[in-house]
């Protein structure tokens, strides 16, 4: 039997990466990889290729390429980049941009990967948090929250993957520890008492992988995903340890 086809966007990428690898390592697996990237011509790309991956170029600016890239597939992977070019609009653009292919493609099931819109927590005229450009509180998270009502106008049958903070931004992200007056490595968080939750990146793509394998029992859903939620004193103590 033929395997059902998932196209993942940002395959070479963190969260895409990880479903990537998650369906590849499963030799049971009922799913086959196609994925989708801008530079098919990149390293990551042609190690992806060497595994057996259908590689296909496609732009998510680009929802004629996204048709192309999405035809024939059961399902697929969609996750946009906000600190590419640092514009929650543009996010909400390709969420728009894939959420058309799905449908063109008549895709029986799509995991788009979100964040909370901190708008319906925090609202513009709160004082509290400075409002950017007029409309966003945290645009990484509000534009791809914003985004969520676009599949459900779609008709996409959807399953709202709500990820959380990677833990590797404690390494990658301009966190990591720094070295104080004393000699001694600190981090500082806003959080007080408050509890953060975090995964790993890794943990993503092996989280939509399980989704995918339970077939249609989570679409039309939200599903949070966090692998622990620490204290600030707790991560201090776990960094302290490694």
């Amino acid at each position: 039997m033929a395997k059902k086809i998932i196209a993942v966007t940002g395959s070479t990428g963190a969260q895409g990466g990880g479903l990537v690898r998650a369906i590849l390592d499963d030799p049971a697996s009922e799913f086959a990889v196609r994925a989708i990237t801008r530079k098919p011509d990149s390293d990551k790309a042609k190690a992806l290729a060497k595994r057996g991956v259908e590689v296909v170029a496609a732009d998510l600016d680009d929802v004629g390429s996204l048709k192309r890239a999405f035809a024939g597939a059961h399902g697929a992977y969609l996750v946009t980049n906000f600190w590419e070019h640092f514009s929650a609009d543009k996010e909400i653009a390709q969420a728009r941009a894939m959420a058309t292919a799905a449908k063109d493609a008549g895709l029986r099931h799509v995991i788009w990967s979100t964040l909370e819109d901190t708008r319906k927590r925090v609202p513009l005229s709160d004082s509290r948090m400075p409002t950017l450009h007029g409309k966003w509180k945290v645009p990484h998270f509000d534009g791809k929250g914003e985004a969520d009502q676009i599949f459900k106008d779609a008709g996409v049958p959807t399953t709202w993957l709500l990820t959380s903070f990677y833990w590797e931004n404690l390494l990658y992200f301009g966190m990591n520890p720094k070295k104080g007056p004393d000699g001694k490595l600190a981090f500082t968080l806003p959080m007080g008492n408050a509890k953060l939750p975090g995964i790993a990146a890794e943990d993503i793509g092996r989280s939509a992988y399980g989704i995918l394998k339970r077939g249609s029992e989570f679409i039309g859903k939200t599903v949070g995903i966090a692998g622990d939620h620490p204290t600030g004193a707790q991560m201090a103590a776990s960094l302290g340890k490694a």
